[in-house]
C-alpha cells in the first residue's frame, strides 16, 4: 500500500482518473476510480428495542435503525420508529440541550453498559453524533429518515455489536438495542450495466450494485447499495417534478437486457397498493451516483427478483442502462 496525503476524502476522489506514466513521464494508461461492492458492506440493524436500563417513563420505542457505510469511516443511518418522544417535533426548542431527541451509536456492547457516543476521537475532533436527531410527526412518536451520514472514523465492522440509543426531548436515554447484521436470504448483485437497447444518447453507465433482503412476507423489502459512474449528471439539480421515472433506478419485470420489448414495467408484489419504485431516485454530481441503505418495500423475496433486470433512467425518465440481477455467490 502506498500512502498519499492529498487532503481529499474518498468521496472526492471517486469517479476521477488514475493515470500511469512511463519512465519518461509520458501518460501511458488511464482508469476511472470506482467504489467496489466489497467496500459496500452488509448493513447493520437494530430492531429489538427495549427500555433503557433505569428508564421509568412511559415511552416504548419500537421499529428499526439500519446502519450502512458509504466510505471508510462514514456510516449512513436510515430509521423508522414508533413510540419515540412526541415532543421531539419540528417545533421543539432543544437548542443547547445535550442529546435531545438523539439517535446515536454508543460504544458499549450491551445496553447495561452502553457508554458514550462511538467515534474515533483520535481522528475525529468533534463528536459527530451531537447533531443526529429524529423528528416525530404525530402523537404516536412516529419518526423516520434516510441517508443520514455520520463521520465516525470507524469502520462498519467496528460498529457491529455496539448499542443504538434513543433519547427523549430532555436528552435522557429512553431505549436501546444492539446492532447486528439483519439481512435475510441470499445476497444478489448487478455486476455490470450495458446501454439500454435502443438508447443512443451519450451516457454510459458503469458500476455495480448489491441487493440485500430485509424482512419477510408482506414486509419484505430490498436494500440497495450501488456505486455508478456515467449516470445523468443533471440528476439532483434538474427539475424532475411530475416526470415519471426521472433519475430512477428500478427492478423491472423482464429478464433480458438485450430485448427492450420484454423488459416491462416495475417489479413488485401484486398485493401492494402502489408502485414502491416511483420514489427511488439517484443523484449524480459529475455523473457519479452512490447509494447505501436504499430500501424498497416490494413484498418480494430476493429469490423472486433473481434474474430480473435493473434499469437506470436519466432525468427525462428515459431508460439508459440495464443490468441483470444475479446471485452474489455466482
Amino acid at each position: 500500500t502506498v500512502k498519499v496525503v492529498t487532503g481529499a476524502t474518498s468521496s472526492q476522489v471517486l469517479g476521477r482518473t488514475l493515470v500511469v506514466h512511463d519512465s519518461a513521464g509520458d501518460r501511458i494508461a488511464c482508469g476511472k476510480i470506482v467504489q467496489t461492492m466489497a467496500s459496500l458492506q452488509l448493513p447493520l440493524e437494530a430492531s429489538a428495542f427495549s427500555a433503557y436500563p433505569g428508564y421509568t417513563g412511559n415511552l416504548a420505542v419500537s421499529g428499526n435503525v439500519r446502519v450502512g457505510e458509504r466510505v471508510a469511516g462514514t456510516q449512513v443511518l436510515s430509521f423508522a420508529l414508533e413510540g419515540a418522544d412526541p415532543q421531539c417535533n419540528s417545533t421543539a426548542d432543544i437548542a443547547g440541550v445535550a442529546n435531545a431527541c438523539g439517535i446515536h451509536v454508543h460504544a458499549g456492547l450491551s445496553c447495561e453498559d452502553a457508554g458514550g457516543h462511538y467515534y474515533d476521537n483520535a481522528s475525529v475532533t468533534e463528536d459527530p453524533w451531537k447533531s443526529v436527531r429524529y423528528t416525530t410527526v404525530d402523537g404516536n412518536g412516529t419518526a423516520s429518515d434516510q441517508n443520514v451520514q455520520v463521520i465516525t472514523g470507524w469502520s462498519l465492522a467496528d460498529v457491529d455489536g455496539r448499542t443504538m440509543v434513543v433519547h427523549d426531548v430532555t436528552g435522557a436515554r429512553v431505549a436501546c438495542a444492539l446492532l447486528h447484521t439483519g439481512t435475510q436470504g441470499s445476497p444478489l448483485r448487478v455486476e455490470a450495466f450495458s446501454k439500454y437497447p435502443g438508447y443512443t444518447g451519450g451516457l454510459d453507465v458503469v458500476g455495480e450494485m448489491g441487493i440485500q433482503q430485509m424482512d419477510t412476507g408482506a414486509e419484505a423489502s430490498q436494500l440497495l447499495a450501488f456505486s455508478l459512474t456515467g449516470a445523468d449528471p443533471t440528476c439532483g439539480t434538474a427539475n424532475t417534478s411530475g416526470v415519471a421515472n426521472a433519475c430512477g433506478i428500478h427492478v423491472h419485470q423482464g429478464t433480458d437486457c438485450t430485448d427492450a420489448a420484454t423488459v416491462g414495467g416495475h417489479l413488485f408484489a401484486a398485493s401492494l397498493d402502489s408502485d414502491p419504485w416511483q420514489a427511488v431516485m439517484y443523484t449524480a454530481p459529475g455523473g457519479v451516483a452512490t447509494g447505501v441503505n436504499v430500501e424498497v418495500k416490494t413484498g418480494l423475496t430476493n429469490q423472486e427478483i433473481l434474474g430480473h433486470t435493473m434499469v437506470v433512467h436519466d432525468a427525462t425518465g428515459a431508460r439508459i442502462a440495464c443490468g441483470q440481477i444475479v446471485d452474489e455467490m455466482q
